[in-house]
Formats: structure tokens, C-alpha cells, sequence
């Protein structure tokens, strides 16, 4: 190999490396970034901040559930415990959220909705609001008999329109 051939393979290298050490100190701020702004836009940090919880609880378990936190769609990432303590969310996939589990009572107001071109239930969590979940009608239904009795008895039906 000549001295010009072996200054470009090491220039290369170089650049590489340089790349390589940006790289590392530059994706864990975008990631950081985008959690920030991804958590702030829906809503779940002020619920976290409000219903956070480390343990899961007893109760039916339903992973892979698609539902609306806030403004933004969470579809096959949750998983799901209806329980008598509340109900548990958690968040899995590529940027998970701290979990969350918001007690029964501090479930306010249902409206219909579509969710996926589906029947849904628009909820309205704590008073002052706290943030809203669009939750499809069968998983609304699963929790019915959890519910306030106004908000279990509001007219959001599962029979087909």
C-alpha cells in the first residue's frame, strides 16, 4: 500500500470515529428530548405525577391494548389491569412511560366517541381534569362495573349502531 492510500484509509477511519463518538453523546439527548415532549403532549406526565405507581396489581390483565392518552395514540403498547385498587396502565414499546394507576373514584365523565373507526369511551380523569383517555367500548365495558355508578350508567353502549 502507498503513504497517499494509507492517509485515506486513515482519514477514513478518523471520520468514523468522530462519528462514532457524536453519535454516542447525541442520541441519548434526542431520546431525552422526545420523551420529554412525547410524555408533555399526552398528558401522562401530569398523570404519572398524580397516579404513579412502581407495583402492578391484582386483577384482569389485557396486554396489547390500543387506546388515546391526551393527543396521542398508544396502539398494541398497553398493558392493562382492571383491579380493585383502579385501573393500571403501562406503556411498553420504544419510549415506555412510567406506569400509572388511577383509582376508580377519580374517573368523571364518559362520552361516545371512534376509536379506530370503532365505538369508544372519551374519559375524563380527576377533578380538576387531569387528562383524558379514549379507550375502546369493549375495554370501557370490562371496566363498567369498576366505575362510579353516574359514569357506569352514561349512555355509552356496546350494541351496534
Amino acid at each position: 500500500m502507498d503513504l497517499g492510500t494509507l492517509l485515506a484509509v486513515f482519514a477514513f477511519l478518523a471520520v468514523l470515529a468522530a462519528i462514532g463518538v457524536g453519535l454516542r453523546f447525541l442520541i441519548p439527548v434526542v431520546v431525552e428530548h422526545f420523551k420529554g415532549s412525547f410524555g408533555s403532549a399526552t398528558g401522562w406526565n401530569a398523570l404519572s405525577r398524580l397516579y404513579g405507581t412502581a407495583a402492578e396489581p391484582e386483577g384482569v390483565v389485557l396486554k396489547r391494548q390500543s387506546l388515546v392518552a391526551g393527543s396521542v395514540v398508544y396502539r398494541y403498547l398497553i398493558t392493562v389491569v382492571i383491579g380493585d385498587a383502579g385501573l393500571y396502565l403501562e406503556v411498553g414499546g420504544p419510549l415506555p412511560r412510567n406506569p400509572i394507576l388511577i383509582p376508580w373514584e377519580d374517573f368523571k365523565e364518559a362520552t361516545p366517541t371512534r376509536l379506530f373507526w370503532q365505538k369508544a369511551a372519551l374519559v375524563s380523569i380527576g377533578a380538576p381534569r387531569a387528562g383524558t383517555l379514549t379507550l375502546p367500548i369493549t375495554l370501557y365495558d370490562r371496566m363498567r362495573s369498576h366505575l362510579p355508578p353516574q359514569l357506569a350508567s352514561m349512555g355509552i353502549s356496546s350494541k351496534p349502531d
